[in-house]
């Protein structure tokens, strides 16, 4: 394994430290996982979790098998042991068909790659679908504020918005790097007034603001160093609060939904695409019910804790 990190430079100052981490954990731990005679080891993350798994199967013989999501496998390209992994694990969970396709192409086998949903611990309770508010379009979008996410796609969105003259206003959660560029972009825009930015914000509380809140939006991108989103949670969680979803097409985020029946999937540049919907909604609320109740269905049929864990459990056990 040093061989092979040697020969391959690391991308990353963060994957370097998340490697030898897990290496010095399974040095430390592999005879107690002998000694407790195990037979699997799953690593949930193909990063560090997967390093130390990976290296104690090979330290005392025992298989193991592997998450990878977004993350994991487009970000720099991949992990810097990826490649290790993949050949020697007994199999591959993935949550989105995107990502599956990655694993495709590093050259796993299809047998090998399970793909199991994340799910929602709970949902919210359901709502009526006339507008919050009469007086303006209230939008919600929730996620870290990085590259990724798209957010300065979201602001121009907001913008042509406003230019149409239709009214509304969109809270942002999240924390994040890009805050200051962001907030100059909105005062670019002039968007103070509609664009608030409320930082990171715990689970209960998003969960008010998704009954608060007529539309989400997510526009994330493919980032210049290639990461990416699989399913982001935040839009089953949206699409269940009975939110009408506006998501990019981007990478994974349309698996959550069938476009056109219970969301839209969009071109993040496509900007006017976006405004003409919001457009239509804020005008004709009532044409959209069918696809934010078909919305919640979606989500009871495809991100049921329950049904997903047995799902898993049944791939784990056999």
């Amino acid at each position: 394994m040093l061989t092979y990190l040697w020969s391959h430079p690391c991308h990353s100052f963060q994957n370097w430290c998340e490697t030898f981490l897990g290496l010095g954990y399974a040095l430390v731990e592999a005879n107690n996982f002998k000694k407790k005679r195990y037979e699997l080891i799953h690593a949930v993350w193909a990063t560090l979790p997967a390093t130390a798994a990976f290296t104690i199967g090979k330290l005392v013989s025992i298989n193991f098998s592997m998450g990878a999501h977004a993350y994991d496998v487009f970000r720099h390209g991949g992990d810097w042991l990826l490649e290790q992994k993949l050949k020697n694990a007994t199999f591959v969970r993935t949550s989105s068909y995107s990502t599956a396709r990655r694993l495709y192409q590093l050259g796993i086998k299809p047998t090998q790659v399970k793909l199991v949903k994340r799910s929602l611990s709970d949902r919210p309770k359901r709502r009526n679908f006339s507008l919050v508010d009469q007086q303006r379009l209230k939008l919600l979008s929730v996620g870290r504020l990085v590259e990724k996410k798209g957010y300065f796609h979201t602001l121009k969105i907001a913008a042509l918005l406003k230019d149409s003259n239709i009214p509304f206003s969109l809270k942002i959660i999240g924390g994040g790097p890009l805050l200051s560029e962001l907030q100059i972009e909105q005062e670019r825009l002039g968007l103070i007034e509609e664009v608030s930015f409320l930082g990171s914000l715990g689970h209960q509380d998003v969960k008010k603001l998704y009954l608060q809140h007529d539309v989400f939006l997510f526009s994330g991108i493919v980032d210049s160093l290639g990461d990416r989103d699989g399913i982001p949670n935040v839009v089953p969680e949206a699409l269940s609060a009975g939110m009408l979803v506006l998501a990019s097409n981007r990478a994974g985020a349309p698996e959550a939904f069938s476009d056109g029946e219970s969301g839209f999937s969009l071109n993040p540049e496509n900007y006017q695409s976006w405004t003409g919907l919001l457009s239509n909604f804020w005008r004709n609320p009532s044409e959209y019910d069918s696809i934010r109740k078909k919305a919640e269905v979606t989500v009871r049929e495809n991100f049921d804790s329950i049904q997903n864990g047995r799902s898993l459990l049944e791939v784990l056990i056999n």
